[in-house]
C-alpha cells in the first residue's frame, strides 16, 4: 500500500469517527445533567478503570497501551466538557479554594499558582498537563519535588479567573487532584 492509499484510509476513519465522537459529547451533556441534579462528583476513577478494562480485554496487546490512552484522553476531554457545563460547581469549587487561600477572585491578576499532590507510582501529571493543555492555558512556570512516592507539583498559570477556560479548568483541577490549592492571584 502507498503512502496516498494509507491516507485515505485514515481520512475514511476519520470521517467515521466524528459522528460518533458528537454523539459521545451528546451523552457526555446528559451525564452533566444528571450529575448536575444530583451532586454526582464528574470524576469517578473506579468507573473510568472499569471501563478501560472492559473495552482493552479484547485489543491485541501490541496497541493496547496506546488504546487505554486514547479512551483516557477521550474521557478526560468530556470531563472537560461537563465541568464547562457545571457553572454551579465551578463557582462552589473555586470559592472554596480562594477562602482556604484567604484570596479575593476581583483582586486584578494575570496569573493563578496551584499546587496538588501527585504520586510517582500511579502519576496522574501528564493528564493534569493535558487539562492544562485542553484548555488552552499557558504555563509560565511549573515546579516538581519529590520525597519518596509522593510529588509536589506547583503550576503557574498564565490568566485570570475571569476567563472562562480557567475556571473550568481551575474546577475540574479542584475536583480531581489531590490536595488542590489555589496559592497566589498574581
Amino acid at each position: 500500500m502507498t503512502l496516498e492509499e494509507v491516507r485515505k484510509m485514515i481520512d475514511s476513519v476519520d470521517t467515521q469517527i466524528k459522528p460518533l465522537f458528537l454523539e459521545r459529547m451528546a451523552c457526555a451533556e446528559h451525564v452533566a445533567a444528571a450529575k448536575a441534579e444530583n451532586g454526582s462528583d464528574v470524576f469517578v476513577p473506579d468507573r473510568e478503570n472499569e471501563i478501560i478494562l472492559k473495552r482493552t480485554g479484547d485489543v491485541d496487546v501490541s496497541v493496547k497501551r496506546e488504546y487505554e490512552m486514547f479512551l483516557r484522553h477521550l474521557m478526560s476531554v468530556c470531563r472537560r466538557y461537563q465541568y464547562g457545563i457545571l457553572t454551579e460547581m465551578q463557582e462552589q469549587v473555586i470559592a472554596e479554594a480562594l477562602k482556604q487561600a484567604g484570596l479575593d477572585e476581583h483582586v486584578s491578576h494575570e496569573q493563578i499558582t496551584v499546587s496538588f499532590t501527585d504520586h510517582r507510582e500511579k502519576s496522574s501529571l501528564n493528564l493534569y498537563l493535558n487539562m492544562i493543555r485542553l484548555n488552552e492555558i499557558p504555563i509560565d512556570h511549573m515546579e516538581l519535588k519529590s520525597q519518596g512516592n509522593e510529588q509536589q507539583v506547583t503550576i503557574q498559570l498564565h490568566g485570570n479567573l475571569n476567563q472562562s477556560d480557567m475556571r473550568r479548568l481551575v474546577c475540574q483541577l479542584g475536583k480531581e487532584a489531590e490536595n488542590f490549592q489555589i496559592l497566589s492571584l498574581q
